[in-house]
C-alpha cells in the first residue's frame, strides 16, 4: 500500500488539501495522544495479566497440561544416565520423546538439585516469554527506529493470550522461540560482525534443537533477508543451519541407534483432521482478528521500497505454513506462538510506518483504537481460557493432594494420563504415555497386547483417567481394549479433580 498517494490526490485539490491538513493537524494535537496513551495502557495491562498468570502457575505445585509429566520425566531419566530416546516399544516403559533434547536438557540441573517439579521449567518458560517479547522489541527498534512502536511490538506478544497460557507450562515451546528470535535478533545487525553471524546461526540451530517444526519460519525469514543484503551470506547461513542440523541429528540417531529418529519422526507422526484445522483457525481469528488483517497488510509492501518486509513477510509466511500443523490430534495452541511472535513483529512495523507518515494523523488514531480494541480481546481470552482453568486447578487444590497422596501410598506401578505429574512428584518413572501410545496403537506402529495382559492381570496399583467436563478426550489417550480392560478389572475407588482412580478388583 503506498500512502505517498494521498499527497498526490490532494495537490490536485488545492481547497481541499487545505481543509485535510487542518483537520489532520487537529487529529495529531488532540486525538493521537490520547489514542497513544489508550493503547499502551492496554496493552500493558494485557501484559499485567500474563505476568499473573504466569506467577500464578509457577507457585503452583500441580501439572496444568498433559505434556508437562513427560518432559520431568525424561529429564529424571537423563539426570541418572537413562536414554530417553528408544529404538523400540516392545517392552515398558511405553513412553515417547518428542522433542529434541535441549529443553529436556536444561531442566536437569533442576531436577538434579531439587527433586522433581514443574515450577523450574515453568520459570524457563515465563523468563523466555519476556526474553522473546524484548527481542521483537529490538527487531521493531532497528527495522524502524521507533521506540514507541518498538515497545507496543513488543506488548503485543506478551500480552496474546496464547503466549499468556503456554508460557505458564512446562513446555519446549517458549524457549524454542526465544532461541529463534534471538537468532534473527543477531542475524539482521548492521554491520553484521561475525560473532553475530554465528550466534544467529547456532540460535536458529539451537531452536530446531528444542522444537523440529522450528526450522522453517525463522531460517527462511533470515535467509531472504540476507538475499537482500549479500547473497553470499545467505547461502553460508543455509549451509552452516542445515549442515549441523543434520550433522547433529545424523549424530544423535548413531548414538541412539535409530532412537532419535524413531522418537522424533516416525512417532510424532499423529492423524490430521481438517475439522480440527478449521477449529483451530476459526478460534485464532476470533481472538486475533485484527492482528492478522494488520499483517496481511503489512505483505502488500513492496520488497524494494520497504526493508522491514524483507524480514517480516518471510517470517510470518513461515509461521503460517508452521501452524497448519494444529491440525494433527492433540495440537494445541503452541502451535501459533510462531505466528504469534511475527503478528507482533508485523504489527509493531507497520505502526512505526504510520507514525513517520506526516498526514496521515487520522488513521493513525483509527489504528491505534483498533489495536486498543484487539489487546482487550487479548485480555478477555487470557482471563476466560487459561486463566479460568488455572483458577479451576488451585481451588480444587485439596483434591489434588488427595490425589498426590493416593499415589505416594502404593508401591506398585500406576497409569494415568492428564495428573501423570502425581507420579513423578514422587521420584518414579512413567510407565505409560496413554496419548502417545493410542496414536501409535491407531496408528500400526505398536502393539498395545502387552499392557491390555497387564492391565488384565491387575498389575497395576491404581490407574488415574480424567474425564474433561465438555469434551471425551479420555477417548483420545486411550484404545478402546485398554478401556475395556480397565472396565472388566477394575472398580472405581474415588473421583477426585475430575479424574477417577481405579484399584483392582480382588
Amino acid at each position: 500500500m503506498n500512502l505517498q498517494r494521498w499527497e498526490t490526490f490532494l495537490q490536485a485539490f488545492h481547497p481541499l488539501k487545505e481543509v485535510y491538513f487542518k483537520v489532520d493537524g487537529f487529529f495529531r494535537k488532540a486525538f493521537v495522544p490520547l489514542a497513544s496513551r489508550l493503547m499502551m495502557g492496554m496493552m500493558v495491562f494485557g501484559a499485567l495479566v500474563t505476568l499473573l498468570i504466569q506467577v500464578l502457575a509457577i507457585q503452583h505445585r500441580y501439572p496444568l497440561d498433559y505434556g508437562e509429566a513427560p518432559l520431568v520425566d525424561q529429564a529424571m531419566r537423563l539426570s541418572r544416565g537413562i536414554p530417553i530416546y528408544r529404538n523400540n516399544l516392545d517392552t515398558p516403559p511405553f513412553t515417547i520423546s518428542n522433542y529434541p533434547p535441549l529443553y529436556i536438557l536444561s531442566l536437569v540441573p533442576w531436577v538434579s538439585l531439587f527433586g522433581p517439579n514443574f515450577w523450574a521449567g515453568r520459570l524457563i518458560s515465563t523468563l523466555c516469554a519476556w526474553w522473546t517479547a524484548w527481542m521483537i522489541y529490538r527487531l521493531v527498534f532497528r527495522l524502524s527506529g521507533d521506540r514507541a512502536a518498538a515497545l507496543a511490538g513488543g506488548l503485543l506478544f506478551i500480552a496474546n493470550p496464547f503466549v499468556s497460557h503456554w508460557s505458564a507450562l512446562l513446555r519446549i515451546d517458549l524457549l524454542a522461540l526465544a532461541f529463534c528470535v534471538s537468532g534473527l535478533e543477531l542475524l539482521t545487525r548492521k554491520p553484521l560482525s561475525p560473532r553475530a553471524f554465528w550466534g544467529g546461526a547456532l540460535c536458529l540451530i539451537a531452536a530446531i534443537f528444542t522444537r523440529q517444526s522450528y526450522a522453517l519460519a525463522a531460517p527462511f525469514a533470515a535467509f531472504v533477508w540476507f538475499l537482500f543484503e549479500d547473497k553470499g551470506k545467505a547461502f553460508r547461513l543455509a549451509l552452516v543451519v542445515g549442515g549441523i542440523s543434520l550433522a547433529l541429528a545424523g549424530l544423535l540417531n548413531i548414538m541412539t541407534q535409530g532412537g532419535f529418529f524413531f522418537n522424533i519422526v516416525t512417532a510424532n507422526v499423529n492423524d490430521f483432521g481438517l475439522d480440527r484445522l478449521r477449529w483451530n483457525f476459526q478460534h485464532l481469528w476470533m481472538v486475533l482478528k485484527y492482528l492478522l488483517v494488520l499483517a496481511g497488510f503489512s505483505l502488500l509492501q513492496h520488497p524494494l521500497h520497504s526493508s522491514s518486509w524483507r524480514l517480516t513477510a518471510p517470517f510470518l509466511v513461515g509461521a503460517f505454513l508452521s501452524s497448519l500443523t494444529i491440525g494433527k490430534i492433540g495440537s494445541n495452541v503452541n502451535y501459533f506462538l510462531e505466528l504469534c511472535a511475527a503478528l507482533a513483529l508485523c504489527g509493531g512495523v507497520m505502526l512505526a510506518k504510520l507514525r513517520q507518515q506526516p498526514r496521515l494523523a487520522w488513521l493513525q488514531v483509527v489504528l491505534l483504537l483498533v489495536l486498543t480494541v484487539q489487546g482487550s480481546d487479548m485480555m478477555r481470552a487470557s482471563f476466560n481460557e487459561f486463566g479460568a482453568d488455572l483458577g479451576g486447578r488451585m481451588k480444587r487444590i485439596n483434591e489434588l493432594r488427595r490425589l498426590e497422596a493416593l499415589v505416594s501410598a502404593v508401591d506398585g506401578p500406576v497409569l494415568a494420563d492428564e495428573y501423570m505429574g502425581m507420579i513423578t512428584l514422587n521420584g518414579r518413572y512413567l510407565y505409560l504415555q496413554p496419548f502417545e501410545m493410542t496414536q501409535l496403537a491407531n496408528a500400526g506402529i505398536w502393539d498395545e497386547t502387552p499392557l491390555a495382559e497387564s492391565i488384565r492381570n491387575k498389575e497395576f496399583d491404581l490407574i488415574l483417567i480424567h474425564y474433561f467436563p465438555f469434551f471425551d478426550v479420555y477417548k483420545e489417550r486411550w484404545t478402546p481394549v485398554m478401556l475395556a480392560m480397565i472396565e472388566r478389572n477394575y472398580k472405581e475407588f474415588e473421583t477426585l479433580a475430575d479424574t477417577k482412580v481405579y484399584i483392582p478388583i480382588r
